[in-house]
């Protein structure tokens, strides 16, 4: 039988409790995540938790976020509210409002937690905390370029290694099956997730020899750029194999040592984008740790931005010193200043007695504060 003590402490699934050390982790990496994004001109933003429902799930990328937002209603204006599971459909909001006057391109970063109906996959979590920054302007490879270059200084200011960029065009897929009808989109979309060629070839539909060429180019860029470049095409499809190639360009032409993948017919996670995407990886995490790319704001502009997933960070591998603890035996708060000022951390005392080194013991303390002077404690 469930104590009622430990009902209390039951959580619905998907959420948890963040404790120590992990929390300060989150805070430490949010704070130098923001930081380079500021370093690079991107002004930060607070969106609320919670907006109107027709507000936030209007046109642009809030659209089509409906399925994956909780919804509440309003006790004061009776209207429904819905609990943000992007941010991204906020800044976009904010952009086409607020800051509609300031010139363009118009670079905002963001954190912030965001619930969601569900998990993924990945990440059972249905609570998560979003950094982010976006690039709101005209459309070019040097935008696009841009934000993935920027965040990869984000993580690297975070000690993550190991980094790939996988760059995708997902609208190609919607472009290729238009007109086909949806039992049969279903089975080519799930054959293409598999990277099955050998079931789409049963399948018998228009464009289908361009997919399979575009399936072959898929892998590590070296050998996707030269089997791609190497593709005859026009239009749409020549203009968009050009973007990407040229976004690759500039990305190794700034920073040699990111691994770059392409998969143009990646769709998964893009439910808003209307051009080029990315996503990153680390060898050092499970899953991916950042998704992005181009999208329309709700007045229609084109904005390219990123999403950084800072629940992956909570372990070891991303960490921060703590400085170590000095123990006070006695509340002063101008004594615990000038040891703060020596590079420490203090705790004080609960003790009036004279049991003081057991209690910085229990404390984890490794010093304590004795006439003066930070003494290294004796275990």
């Amino acid at each position: 039988m469930i104590s009622s003590s430990s009902k209390k402490g039951l959580l619905p699934a998907g959420l948890s409790d963040i404790l120590y050390p992990d929390a300060r982790i989150q805070a430490k990496t949010i704070e130098n995540l923001l930081d380079v994004f500021s370093n690079y001109g991107y002004m930060r933003v607070k969106p609320p938790l919670v907006e109107y429902e027709d507000s936030l799930l209007s046109d642009g990328p809030g659209a089509v976020l409906k399925d994956s937002t909780f919804r509440i209603m309003d006790p004061l204006s009776q209207r429904m509210m819905a609990l943000r599971s992007d941010v991204t459909a906020q800044i976009s909001r904010i952009a086409s409002t607020r800051l509609s006057h300031l010139p363009r391109p118009l670079r905002l970063s963001y954190s912030g937690d965001v619930l969601r109906v569900k998990g993924d996959s990945f990440n059972a979590e249905r609570q998560k905390t979003q950094v982010g920054a976006e690039l709101i302007g005209p459309k070019s490879e040097l935008i696009d370029s841009e934000i993935i270059l920027v965040c990869l200084q984000s993580l690297k200011s975070i000690n993550i290694r190991n980094i790939t960029v996988d760059l995708n065009l997902p609208f190609l897929r919607d472009f290729f099956l238009d007109g086909i009808e949806n039992s049969l989109i279903e089975k080519i979309n799930e054959a293409i997730d598999r990277k099955d060629s050998q079931t789409l070839k049963k399948l018998k539909f228009n464009n289908l020899d361009i997919i399979l060429k575009l399936m072959e180019c898929t892998g590590n860029y070296e050998n996707g750029i030269k089997k791609l470049s190497e593709l005859k095409l026009d239009g749409m499809l020549l203009e968009a194999r050009d973007y990407l190639l040229k976004v690759i360009d500039i990305i190794k032409g700034n920073d040699s040592s990111i691994n770059i993948s392409i998969d143009p017919l990646e769709n998964r996670g893009f439910k808003y984008h209307t051009g080029l995407t990315f996503t990153i990886f680390s060898e050092m995490f499970k899953g991916e740790i950042v998704k992005g790319g181009s999208y329309n704001t709700l007045s229609g502009e084109t904005a390219t931005g990123c999403t950084i997933y800072t629940e992956k960070f909570h372990n070891s591998s991303v960490s921060y010193n703590q400085n170590d603890l000095v123990y006070i035996p006695y509340l002063n708060m101008m004594e615990a200043d000038k040891v703060i000022k020596k590079g420490f951390s203090v705790v004080f005392g609960s003790k009036l007695n004279n049991n003081s080194d057991k209690e910085a013991t229990e404390l984890k303390c490794k010093y304590i504060w004795k006439n003066n002077t930070i003494v290294k404690l004796k275990y």
